[in-house]
């Protein structure tokens, strides 16, 4: 998720037995560092929250949450509403009845569409929530021309900001795949529920350690390289696995710097000057080139069982002739 659009406190305790991931946790190295490569503060990261029961009022005090259309459901949103957190929320087909619709304002285009605005209310007594309607240029893959979100966001951050929020959301699934090709979450020997969900649970925390280290690369290197350059996380996950247990043996664990107690400035500041040293073709990605299209050199079934009447495909062939 985006950072800095919500004024944010720090990050709250996560309740026993509940999940919370960053999507692009990368993103607060990236927020540590200006144009000029130099840190500054504070860290804002957004989170998203996978548990359909919101934590207790308070607990969110000040932060936002961005979810689909499963999630657009009465219960969650008012529990969100009364812990003082914002919310995106994709409209679902089932959505909550609306008891007051305003009128409808243009609030001009994004990058994919047109963006409308409209304040709707659930009860006569609530206070307002913002509807925005994304008029798409191009169908989504499912057909679907129109987007409607829900967010109790403050007016200050703009329908347009918040439409491009939710069009970023769709890169955690990009995430997801990642856990599973670079960092190997699904550990097929891992039978034992408890097991597989702990070996997730680490999964989850490398990648955003790993989004870190990914941020921190691309902010080094970004005056040398072209725009659009960036770290593979692949490559960055085989350069740090392959030279892991050689370090354990060049020096121990007992003799690295010790960093945890270190504020959020400093530690960017250290990441920045690593990062400075690494070579960046090394951990380049690699941009697919376009598919080339190959002829079947076979047919389908169906095609090959089909009878053919003799009789039929020697009248056809004489009705063809000039």
């Amino acid at each position: 998720m985006s950072s800095g659009v919500y004024d944010q406190p720090e990050a709250p305790q996560a309740d026993r037995g509940r999940l919370w991931l960053a999507e692009d946790g990368g993103r607060a190295a990236q927020n540590q560092a200006d144009r000029s490569g130099k840190a500054e503060c504070p860290v804002a990261a957004g989170f998203l929250g996978l548990q359909p029961d919101p934590p207790g009022e308070g607990s969110l005090s000040g932060w936002w949450r961005m979810a689909d259309r499963h999630f657009c459901t009465r219960s969650i949103l008012q529990r969100c509403q009364a812990a003082q957190a914002g919310f995106i929320v994709r409209q679902d087909a089932k959505h909550p009845r609306i008891a007051h619709e305003g009128p409808w304002h243009d609030r001009g285009r994004v990058e994919t569409g047109q963006v409308l605005e409209q304040d709707i209310r659930l009860d006569e007594g609530q206070a307002p929530w913002r509807r925005i309607e994304l008029r798409l240029d191009r169908p989504t893959e499912s057909g679907e021309s129109v987007l409607w979100l829900w967010s109790n966001l403050p007016a200050t951050i703009d329908a347009r900001q918040i439409a491009d929020l939710y069009r970023r959301r769709w890169r955690i699934e990009g995430m997801f795949q990642r856990l599973e090709s670079v960092l190997q979450s699904e550990i097929r020997s891992l039978g034992h529920p408890r097991a597989t969900l702990l070996g997730f649970a680490v999964a989850a925390l490398a990648c955003n350690l790993l989004a870190v280290l990914k941020r921190s690369v691309e902010q080094a290197h970004r005056e040398q390289l072209p725009e659009g350059w960036g770290a593979s996380p692949y490559h960055l996950a085989v350069q740090v696995g392959s030279r892991y247990e050689g370090m354990l043996v060049a020096l121990p664990v007992e003799h690295w710097p010790a960093w945890a107690d270190d504020s959020a400035c400093t530690l960017a500041q250290r990441l920045l000057a690593l990062a400075r040293h690494i070579k960046p073709h090394q951990v380049a990605t690699s941009k697919r080139g376009p598919k080339v299209k190959k002829t079947r050199e076979w047919v389908d079934g169906a095609t090959a069982r089909a009878h053919v009447s003799t009789a039929r495909a020697i009248e056809a062939s004489k009705s063809k002739r000039p």
